[in-house]
């Protein structure tokens, strides 16, 4: 659920601050001082962010952005990015940790889901994991390739990759993929996906799990409430003084 938090200065103490300023100066002063406390407050959400979370991606930190007032429109907004370009909106991921609740399953949990039995994955014992402790994209292009499960092959991918896709497609045409799914004893319930590493020798890729639950430990419209009501007096003053520094310079 995308999030949309106005950023709001309290209209009596604005009056009262605002009054020393001539009438022409007063829209363009507070919509400065709107929008220094919707990217202060925006700042404080990513400072959280890293506190709670372990080693973030800059896509994460990048989930909320500003839409800044102007002096025609004195209305500034802290929101989240509700769309990506390629692969999942942070929002997606975020939601859970801000509201708590169920994730969503994420895009290339559902190109397994005919592996999995609609399971959700998280990294194996011998995942390939990116420097955010993520499972690295070439490991998930590599298995959706491999076990045939991408339906377009160069969906969300650049050129280049493409490419590469397409050659390691042909170069594994006719043989078996070293990728398989392993199953529990018994039920056959699909346990995850692994990789023969060398002769005799196995690898846990991707673990099945059901779906994770989180609690809220973000709480993104207090942290937005709180940075305002602290800062909203001094950015204020300092606007006004910009305006009466501007003065003397006329």
């Amino acid at each position: 659920m995308p999030i949309d938090l106005k950023v709001g200065l309290d209209a009596k103490a604005l009056q009262r601050d605002l009054s020393a300023l001539a009438e022409k100066e007063i829209p363009k002063a507070a919509a400065s001082a709107l929008n220094r406390l919707a990217t202060g407050a925006r700042l404080q959400v990513v400072d959280r962010m890293r506190e709670v979370f372990d080693r973030p991606s800059a896509f994460t930190l990048n989930g909320f952005f500003t839409r800044p007032a102007t002096g025609k429109n004195l209305e500034a907004w802290v929101a989240t990015r509700d769309y990506a370009r390629r692969g999942t909106a942070a929002i997606t991921y975020l939601g859970p940790q801000i509201h708590g609740g169920d994730r969503d399953m994420k895009r290339f949990e559902k190109a397994l889901r005919s592996v999995s039995g609609g399971q959700y994955v998280v990294p194996g014992k011998d995942c390939p994991l990116d420097e955010n402790g993520n499972i690295k994209r070439g490991v998930i292009i590599q298995i959706l390739s491999r076990m045939s499960l991408m339906q377009d092959p160069t969906s969300n991918i650049g050129d280049k990759t493409a490419r590469r896709i397409a050659r390691q497609l042909k170069n594994v045409r006719g043989s078996r993929s070293e990728y398989f799914v392993g199953y529990e004893r018994g039920n056959r319930r699909p346990r995850g996906i692994f990789k023969l590493l060398a002769k005799g020798q196995v690898g846990e890729i991707l673990r099945f799990v059901s779906a994770p639950h989180y609690k809220a430990r973000l709480p993104v419209e207090e942290i937005v409430n709180e940075t305002i009501s602290r800062r909203q007096d001094r950015i204020v003053n300092e606007e006004i003084i910009k305006v009466f520094r501007k003065r003397g310079l006329r």
